[in-house]
């Protein structure tokens, strides 16, 4: 009688009855929803959110495989499986890991490998590590397997190896050997991955000299392969799909480009602990720097250098330590001293890279200028300087500071800027040398070409032929015509351009497209700009302003009294498709770097948001396809992107567009919501309000406001209503109600 009451119950009820039989049952009727449901977002998933968690931790072993099997249809096909994956993942490391039964086991492995396709890796990762701390030794041995299967199947890429790498040293010690076994393989695994850069880390993890003997036998086994991936997440089979489709629309041809197919070479910086060194510096190092003895000078130098040669260095506020160094290099007459200043430099852009940049600024012209120094240690040390800090910032925040010593009256200081340039072209992305910086650059150094030191002839024939190398001759020519008629000249700077490598990711040649590809972008921007002939009124031209705060929603004011912004004139323009879209960031060189900021890793969007800003501060504001880089920052994940970091950048380029390119309401209506949603974002609130500003200053305040009030009410959240309100009340005082 009992038996035939449960069957009556529904399927969410079932899998929580108390029999373990009706739970089974239940086990099956959801295994068979998940995989029949259409819609990836379907309400009935939601159902199940807080009780998948207990399918893979039923008390009975029957269930528990029946649960794992409706888990594994649940990840697989619902959109925000993704938020189950900690309390799933926990049960799975503690309860089904190192189950009695094979098929059990089996499952729970599949299910972790599932929980990373759909992009869950790290939480996945953490999860598995904390199982390999447990004090059962068969969990542990399960979940090194689990993390060894992990990284052959996606790749280091994917799979980082610095959590793994920690806990080699306690699992290679640990008193089970199965346990030591496994930890074996999963070390051999990422050798496979890493190659010789392993051995440094198992240096400091302080293996038995057997153990190492083993080790170094398998990685001799090793030598030549190439470890690739065999299973993608889903950003990457998205990728791999329209790769696909593209060689299908190209006459069949199979595509050149492949997805992480090639292994990921690994920096050590992403694997290294940061350290603190600037409360380790000695108490008396800024008296020592200013002593009249060269030696204690040196001293110091010497001590900083033994620190900063940590590959990575804690955050913290390092500008008095700059501006020593910059003193030391620009003044002091030891040339010992100079060169340990120039390697601390080093040291210093090497161990923070991108965090640098806010001092590489202060630093390029300085040590440019120092290439007078004929000492050749000085000259050493202050090419590996500013070769680091090239690295930290781009071209063309340094284009001044270069183009003043290409015209510096020293002989030396000309030739080492022209060789700097040319080791700078071979790590700079093609996409940042927009025609103004290249007209700049190939004007300096084609007049440096003609001058009668033959060191100076030649470093800028070096730097021209490198650039050659980076934008292509086609881009390049029109800079070099009156060296045309050189035929030496010419030759030499063909000769450098051969032997040039650029050793940046660039984006492949693209096939032909058809004849129906979309419009190119110079056509598309003399559409967008034609009908704003107006100019912005001096209220949206010139922004720099006070901020007016009502609670914690601030307006940006414009400089221009009470009367605040006249309305501007409307830009009439149709919505672009993707294919449009793709096409333009194509002719902008830009088809790789919006790819990545769809990337899992939210290191790779912050580059890439960043490089996407540099290439439109570099444009012209008439000419900037604003539409179109709206509509790339709007990609998956978009402005729901979980890194504030990554948010701001994008709220950021939006706003920068508003305020500089010509901005419709088309372009509004394709971001105004997501836009709207982050009203009330702790971190970047004041940006939110500020872009929304600049939308309505470049468009309609009316147009903008009922967007955004028709958003903030067809929501649930109190704080982003509320935050609205308080920006429209005091964007009311500054656009009127007219």
């Amino acid at each position: 009688m009992e038996d035939e009451e449960y069957r009556k119950l529904p399927a969410d009820e079932k899998v929580v009855h108390k029999l373990w039989k009706a739970r089974v049952c239940g086990y099956e009727e959801v295994t068979k929803l998940f995989r029949q449901i259409d819609d990836e977002k379907s309400p009935e998933f939601g159902k199940y959110l807080g009780l998948v968690k207990k399918f893979v931790t039923d008390s009975n072993a029957m269930g528990q495989e029946k649960g794992l099997e409706a888990t594994l249809a649940y990840v697989e096909n619902y959109a925000h499986a993704g938020k189950t994956v900690s309390e799933v993942m926990s049960g799975v490391v503690t309860k089904c890991m190192a189950a009695s039964k094979t098929k059990t086991r089996e499952l729970a492995l599949q299910v972790t490998l599932m929980y990373i396709e759909i992009e869950k890796h790290e939480l996945v990762v953490e999860e598995l590590i904390k199982g390999t701390e447990q004090k059962n030794p068969k969990i542990v041995s399960a979940c090194i397997q689990a993390l060894t299967t992990a990284l052959k199947e996606f790749g280091i890429k994917i799979i980082s190896p610095k959590p793994m790498i920690k806990r080699i040293g306690a699992l290679f010690s640990d008193r089970d050997k199965s346990v030591r076994d496994e930890a074996r393989l999963m070390v051999i695994e990422l050798y496979k991955w890493m190659g010789p850069s392993l051995k440094n880390h198992l240096q400091a993890a302080n293996l038995q000299a057997v153990q190492m003997t083993e080790l170094e036998t398998e990685f001799a086994k090793l030598e030549g392969q190439k470890a690739v991936p065999i299973r993608y997440i889903r950003s990457q089979q998205q990728k791999q799909a329209k790769l696909a489709a593209e060689a299908v629309e190209a006459n069949g041809d199979e595509s050149d480009d492949e997805v992480d197919d090639v292994p990921q070479d690994i920096d050590p910086y992403d694997l290294a602990d940061p350290v603190d060194i600037l409360s380790k510096l000695p108490k008396d190092f800024y008296d020592k720097l200013e002593a009249k003895k060269w030696q204690e000078r040196k001293e110091a130098l010497e001590a900083l250098e033994t620190l900063v040669k940590n590959p990575k260095l804690e955050n913290g506020d390092y500008g008095d330590v700059v501006r020593a160094l910059k003193k030391v290099v620009q003044k002091d007459s030891n040339v010992v001293c100079v060169a340990l200043a120039g390697r601390c430099i080093a040291g210093l852009a090497l161990g923070l890279k991108k965090r640098f940049q806010t001092y590489s600024g202060a630093l390029v012209l300085s040590l440019l200028e120092k290439f007078k120094e004929k000492k050749q240690s000085v000259v050493s040390a202050i090419r590996e300087a500013v070769d680091a800090t090239y690295l930290t910032t781009n071209i063309e925040a340094i284009l001044d500071d270069v183009l003043e010593t290409l015209n510096n009256k020293n002989p030396s200081v000309k030739s080492e800027t022209s060789l700097f340039l040319a080791r700078a072209f071979t790590k700079t992305s093609p996409s940042s040398v927009n025609k103004k910086l290249l007209k700049a650059v190939t004007g300096a150094l084609t007049k440096n070409i003609n001058e009668s030191d033959p060191a100076v002839r030649e470093a800028s024939a070096e730097a021209l032929g490198t650039l050659m190398k980076l934008v292509g001759e086609k881009a390049i020519g029109p800079f070099l015509v009156e060296l045309e008629k050189d035929n030496l000249k010419m030759s030499k700077i063909k000769e450098f351009y051969e032997k040039a490598e650029i050793t940046v990711k660039t984006s492949s040649p693209k096939k032909a497209r058809p004849q129906t590809a979309p419009p190119k972008v110079s056509a598309l921007a003399s559409k967008e700009s034609a009908p704003k002939a107006a100019k912005k009124p001096a209220a949206v031209a010139k922004k720099k302003a006070a901020a007016v705060s009502s609670g914690s929603a601030t307006v940006v004011r414009s400089k221009g009294g009470k009367a605040g912004p006249k309305p501007p004139q409307k830009t009439i323009e149709k919505e672009l498709e993707d294919g449009e879209v793709e096409s333009i960031m194509e002719d902008l060189l830009l088809s790789n770097i919006a790819l990545e900021l769809s990337s899992p890793l939210w290191k790779t969007r912050l580059s890439s948001a960043e490089e996407i800003m540099s290439k439109v501060q570099g444009m012209n504001g008439q000419t900037i396809p604003t539409q179109a880089f709206v509509k790339i920052l709007m990609k998956k994940p978009g402005l729901k992107d979980t890194n504030f970091q990554v948010l701001k950048v994008k709220l950021d380029i939006i706003k920068y567009l508003a305020e500089n390119g010509v901005f419709s309401t088309t372009t509004v209506d394709c971001c105004i919501k997501d836009i709207a949603e982050k009203f009330g974002d702790a971190k970047n609130g004041n940006i939110v309000i500020g872009t929304v500003t600049a939308m309505a200053e470049a468009t309609s305040f009316g147009h903008v406001s009922i967007a955004v009030l028709d958003f903030a009410f067809n929501q649930k959240s109190p704080k982003v209503q509320q935050e609205v309100l308080n920006w429209l009340a005091v964007a009311l005082k500054e656009f009127g109600v007219a």
